[in-house]
C-alpha cells in the first residue's frame, strides 16, 4: 500500500536537522494537522494530537507506528515552512495557522 519512492524532507524549524519520510504518510498527517487548526486561534500539542490520532485512525486503518510521533515531526516541519506558528498564551505553549 504505502510506496517507497516519493519522499518528503521535513526540517526542524530551530536545529534544523533534516529527514526523510514516504509522501504516503506525510500528506495524510500534514492533512490532519491542517484539518485540527483550521478555526481554531490556537491549540495545545496534546489536543493537535488527539485530533490527528482520531482522523488517522480513520483514513489509515492499517497505520501502526506511532501517530504522536509522526504529528510532531509534521507540525515542526509546518512551522519551517511558515504555514504554522508556535506562540505562548497564559504559560501554554499554542499552535495556529499562520495568518
Amino acid at each position: 500500500m504505502l510506496s517507497k519512492d516519493k519522499k518528503i524532507i521535513l526540517t526542524h524549524p530551530r536545529t534544523g536537522t533534516a529527514f526523510a519520510i514516504d509522501s504516503d504518510i506525510y500528506t495524510p498527517f500534514k492533512t490532519a494537522i491542517l484539518q485540527s487548526l483550521k478555526g481554531s486561534k490556537g491549540k495545545t500539542f496534546t489536543e493537535i494530537t488527539d485530533d490527528v490520532v482520531k482522523i488517522i485512525r480513520n483514513k489509515m486503518p492499517g497505520f501502526k507506528r506511532s501517530i504522536p510521533w509522526y504529528t510532531i515531526s509534521i507540525r515542526l516541519d509546518l512551522e519551517t515552512r511558515g504555514i504554522v506558528e508556535i506562540f505562548t498564551e497564559k504559560g501554554k505553549k499554542l499552535t495556529r495557522l499562520k495568518k
